[in-house]
Order: structure tokens, then C-alpha cells, then sequence
């Protein structure tokens, strides 16, 4: 029965072009695309920066100020299929980060960045667009999780990137929730940078069998796999020497960093990333996560967000 029940969660349909195209009328900087099939894209292009972003998990895919390379890296092995994760940009990690606390059979993550969401409203200000997509539960989803929720997520297109997520119990019951913006920035060479912003903190290696908690004492470079969960409420700053230039993520609503690199031998047992593509990223995640997760009270809510950009190397 829980089987079918997944499967109907993979399954919801998207607004159709013309609808979407009917709520973007009268802003030539936001277009409907469909690259695949079944997967409408927003492309969004400002006087100072260009994005894409899916309704499929309300996912930022592409985004780069004008005249520089992309700040988001997307795996050349990417593709849209309807139920799985894309993997790069800024997918939407909710209502659980990582593997499920409870049953290894739920999908990693959760299941916010696997469903359709509804594009409420897309609007230009100056050089900044805003696009609103919302996600709420359903049966579909109580088979997964069995609570009532509304998720707003709200995107802001300008010099800076910015992704923010409200979520909100609407229902009777008190639950708590994990989630991150799985925030995959490019580079030039993982082996040529370096990451400041969780020196003297802690974190929790999720890539050992030991869970204590580890004390960061230098500035992060990464030489083999990482995946860390840092106590921390600071923001990240990436120098990129290749690419001579520093690529900040600042944040709001989270005391917890997520930092990702699969490196080489891990690299080799994904099936939509390259073998040498582990040079080419890393992701640094705005969330809430480990023991940094948010207690929802009915009509209560709490908010997430991250904001991307660039600055000269120093």
C-alpha cells in the first residue's frame, strides 16, 4: 500500500504553459520554456544577472551575473524525470534532511524537490525579479508525512541570488521539520579554494562511522570527501582561485552549515555526475539540520534563506 502511495506522490501534473504564461503576461524578462517535455522552465533574464528556474521542486537551476560564469554548477548528466532529484542548483531539501530518521525506504531528502509546484505570481522591479511558488500537503504527501503544511518559496533575481523558504503548519498538530538549500556552487578547481566561515565551529561528519563532534580549527580546503553538518550561524565565503573570484552565501533562519563534496571514488557510483566532476563544485547549504531543527506549532511558521553572490578575490 505505502508503495503506491509513493508512487502517487511522484505523479502530480504541472500548470500548463498557457497558464503559466497567462500569470508572467506583461513581464518580457520572465518566459515559459519547456526543454523536456512535462517540465516547464522560467527563464528569467534582468539587466544584471540571468536564472532558470524549474517548477519541478521550485528549483533554481541556472543562475550568473551578466558578463561572468555560471555560480551554480548543474551535472552535464542532469535530467528531468518526474519523481527524482536534479542534481545541481539549489534543490529544496524538506521535510527531512538527508536519509529519513525513521524508515530507509522514505526518499533521501524528502519530497518537496521532487514535486510540482504552483507558480502563484512572477513580477520585474527594477533589475530585480521576484517569482512566488508554493507547495502545499495533500494525501499525496500525508503518505510520506502526516502533517498539514503550506510551503511558500520566493525568488529573487538580481546582483544577488536569493532563496528564501516559509514553511507553515496549517494544521492542529506540533511537529518538527528538517531542510536545507542544497546549494551547488561551481568552480574552477575544488582543489584551488578556499573556504572560510566555519573555523571554530563544530561539525558532525556524516562521512565516518563517528558522530562526535569534530572542532574546525583552520579554514576549510578540501583534499578528499567531505560531507559535514557545522553548528554554525556564520556565512561562507569560497575564494576561487581559478576563477578569481569569491563567491559568498550568506543566510538567515539556520544554525547549521552543510558542506558536500563526493570526491573521486563516490564520484564513480553516482550515476548522474561524472567521474572527474567532483572537481568542478561544491555544495554549501543554508539549513536546518543535525540537531538544528525547527519546532512548528499550529499556525506557526519559520523561514530559511540564503542569499548568493559574487565578490572580487582579495
Amino acid at each position: 500500500m505505502l508503495v503506491a502511495m509513493v508512487l502517487a506522490v511522484t505523479f502530480a501534473m504541472p500548470q500548463s504553459i498557457e497558464d503559466l504564461t497567462a500569470i508572467l503576461s506583461g513581464t518580457p524578462e520572465l518566459t515559459v520554456t519547456e526543454p523536456e517535455s512535462g517540465f516547464p522552465v522560467i527563464e528569467v533574464q534582468t539587466p544584471v544577472s540571468a536564472a532558470t528556474i524549474a517548477l519541478h521542486g521550485a528549483q533554481v537551476l541556472t543562475w550568473a551575473p551578466t558578463d561572468h560564469p555560471p555560480v551554480l554548477y548543474v551535472s552535464p548528466k542532469a535530467k528531468m524525470n518526474e519523481g527524482k532529484a536534479l542534481r545541481g542548483g539549489i534543490p529544496i531539501c524538506w521535510p527531512w534532511f538527508g536519509n529519513h530518521p525513521d524508515d530507509p525506504e522514505m526518499p533521501a531528502h524528502g519530497f518537496a524537490r521532487t514535486r510540482f509546484w504552483e507558480l502563484v505570481s512572477g513580477e520585474m522591479v527594477g533589475k530585480m525579479a521576484t517569482l512566488v511558488f508554493k507547495l502545499v500537503s495533500d494525501e499525496e504527501t500525508k503518505a510520506l508525512f502526516p502533517f498539514d503544511f503550506e510551503l511558500t518559496a520566493t525568488i529573487r533575481v538580481a546582483d544577488k541570488l536569493r532563496v528564501k523558504l516559509n514553511m507553515k503548519n496549517t494544521g492542529e498538530e506540533i511537529y518538527k521539520v528538517s531542510s536545507a538549500l542544497h546549494t551547488y556552487l561551481s568552480l574552477g578547481d575544488i582543489e584551488r579554494i578556499q573556504l572560510e566561515g566555519v573555523k571554530g565551529s563544530h561539525y558532525i561528519d556524516q562521512a565516518s562511522d563517528d558522530k562526535e563532534p569534530v572542532y574546525q580549527e583552520k579554514n576549510l580546503q578540501i583534499k578528499g570527501e567531505v560531507d559535514r553538518i557545522y553548528q554554525s550561524m556564520s556565512s561562507v565565503l569560497i575564494r576561487d582561485l581559478d576563477r578569481y573570484r569569491s563567491v559568498f552565501v550568506d543566510k538567515a533562519g539556520s544554525r547549521s552549515t552543510v558542506i558536500w563534496n563526493p570526491w573521486k571514488e563516490k564520484s564513480k557510483t553516482l550515476a548522474d555526475l561524472p567521474d572527474k566532476a567532483y572537481k568542478e563544485f561544491v555544495c554549501v547549504e543554508c539549513a536546518n539540520a543535525g540537531t538544528d531543527k525547527p519546532t512548528l506549532r499550529p499556525n506557526g511558521s519559520h523561514t530559511l534563506e540564503t542569499v548568493i553572490g559574487l565578490r572580487p578575490l582579495s
